[in-house]
């Protein structure tokens, strides 16, 4: 839980703060993975999940850490369902399920209502909607994620058999690629 996390960094919440208002007030491309997409949804000002097992207790439900390994050791891997067609995620992706994504967060976005954003992915895990994917379609690219992409990019270049637990190789650089081509577009 939260209490276990408690390496807190001031100086990196602020630059990471900073730094995404400032692509997103400037229309620049933007990509966040996991703390990243968290960040893209405080900037927006949406509301946030602080612990996915507390939160998931309030609920009544024994959290079975579907998104981050217990002992913080390994990645876990679940589907994320693309909830908007007419958004960035599917025309990376262009499926509706993005399968086996590397996952490892106990925070997420709760509600993005009265926010700039739109829920594009999303998982019910033990019956309980746990965003996946926001975006700012008002922006060229402003897209946050939750999975981490690069993990399975990362496996599969260090011949690592872990790589098969999790996305293809191919699929995990489709957003570097879309966030590069924006960018120098």
């Amino acid at each position: 839980g939260i209490k276990a996390d408690s390496e807190y960094a001031a100086e990196r919440d602020v630059s990471d703060y900073i730094l995404a208002s400032y692509c997103i007030d400037n229309d620049i491309p933007l990509l966040g993975i996991c703390r990243g997409m968290q960040m893209i949804s405080v900037v927006a000002g949406a509301d946030m999940i602080q612990d996915l097992g507390e939160y998931y207790e309030s609920n009544g439900i024994e959290y079975e850490n579907a998104h981050r390994d217990e002992n913080r050791k390994e990645f876990k891997s679940h589907d994320v369902d693309v909830v908007d067609k007419d958004s960035l995620l599917y025309k990376i992706y262009e499926t509706d399920v993005i399968e086996k994504v590397p996952s490892w967060h106990h925070q997420a976005t709760l509600s993005v209502d009265d926010t700039d954003l739109t829920i594009t992915g999303g998982i019910n895990t033990q019956g309980l909607d746990i965003i996946e994917a926001v975006e700012m379609k008002d922006k060229c690219f402003v897209l946050g994620v939750q999975y981490h992409p690069e993990i399975s990019v990362k496996y599969k270049v260090e011949n690592d058999e872990r790589y098969a637990n999790f996305m293809s190789y191919d699929d995990a650089l489709l957003v570097f690629k879309a966030l590069i081509e924006e960018t120098y577009r």
